[in-house]
């Protein structure tokens, strides 16, 4: 019986019918099965803008209620704000939100008896923990106190993922902050798939984030393949065994790999000595079955519903000898 195989093709470009032909007979030449990639995704955090929206609802009722002196209203607007914002840390505005958020606090604790500086001056550092600080609005004042220093690095796991802070971008794994309330979200694709508020203290500290993991042999597993040089970088793939491809300028360059490890790229193309005969079932245009092309590769999106052509399971040289040209690694 066949044996399965992840193919991945990398490439800014589909492949042509030569090497699409070139590809299925590889396959058949080693016993293997071509098939559609798993449609299976990495699980995303689901953004409901609506949410923003009823924090901006209760900030609105909080500051009717301060300029009432209506404390335990304040406090219960104030209290479902807060509330909202923590369960939902995967919001984009999340941190702009929250320090509105601990300004209204100040606010509450500087006109509303009894009142306490002490606790609306650390109220307002929150703030500019998140935000950076600015001026006060109207009815507010702000704080001769304000936060320290922080350094924040960050291990994420997996590696490739993109980590943000209060909104923003982190690069290089640690970033220069402040002490005090934070929320991070790692996102994949653009897709937020963790997200957690932090609170940091001065100095230096660090957060680790263990993000969810793409299912193996996933299009969004493979698509962490890609060219580098002469070389198949596959950092961060956990399909158990797949076939890299790639064009060369002699056939199709194809390379074994086992995870995140590939053997060279060896050029390979059919021989007089081997005919190829077309699938028995083809779509119009020529296109074998297993060919539902995406994209991988340097400077490639992920496009359409495939970025290879993944299965799973080991893979096994064909039961006889089979011709092939090896003229080593060819660049393109």
């Amino acid at each position: 019986m066949d044996a399965p195989a992840t193919l991945v093709w990398i490439a800014p470009q589909p492949p042509d019918g030569g090497q699409a032909r070139t590809i299925e007979s590889w396959g058949r030449t080693r016993g293997l099965v071509l098939a559609a990639p798993r449609e299976e995704r990495t699980p995303t955090l689901t953004v409901d803008p609506k949410l923003a929206d009823d924090v901006e609802s209760q900030l609105a009722r909080a500051r009717d209620a301060i300029g009432a002196r209506d404390g335990d209203a304040a406090d219960r607007a104030i209290g479902t704000a807060d509330a909202l914002l923590r369960a939902h840390p995967e919001l984009p505005q999340g941190a702009w939100l929250m320090a509105e958020v601990e300004r209204m606090r100040s606010a509450r604790e500087r006109r509303v008896p009894p009142v306490d500086d002490a606790a609306a001056d650390r109220a307002w550092a929150r703030a500019e923990a998140l935000d950076g600080g600015r001026v006060a609005g109207l009815g507010e004042q702000t704080s001769s106190a304000h936060p320290g220093a922080a350094t924040i690095a960050i291990d994420v796991t997996p590696a490739d993922s993109l980590v943000w802070l209060d909104g923003e971008p982190v690069h290089g794994g640690a970033v220069e902050s402040h002490a005090g309330p934070h929320v991070l979200v790692a996102t994949w694709n653009g897709a937020p798939v963790w997200a957690q508020w932090v609170d940091t203290p001065a100095g230096s500290s660090t957060v680790r984030i263990v993000a969810p993991l793409a299912p193996a042999c996933s299009v969004d597993d493979v698509s962490r393949a890609t060219l580098r040089g002469d070389a198949v970088d596959a950092a961060g793939v956990r399909c158990p065994t797949w076939v890299a491809a790639a064009p060369g300028t002699d056939g199709v360059l194809f390379a074994t790999c086992e995870r995140e490890h590939c053997g060279p790229l060896l050029a390979w193309h059919p021989t007089a000595s081997i005919p190829w005969q077309p699938p028995p079932d083809h779509h119009e245009g020529g296109w074998p079955s297993w060919a539902t092309w995406g994209l991988v590769g340097v400077g490639a999106a992920v496009v359409g519903t495939a970025v290879a052509i993944v299965a799973s399971g080991a893979l096994k040289p064909a039961p006889t000898a089979t011709q092939f040209v090896s003229g080593g690694v060819k660049k393109q």
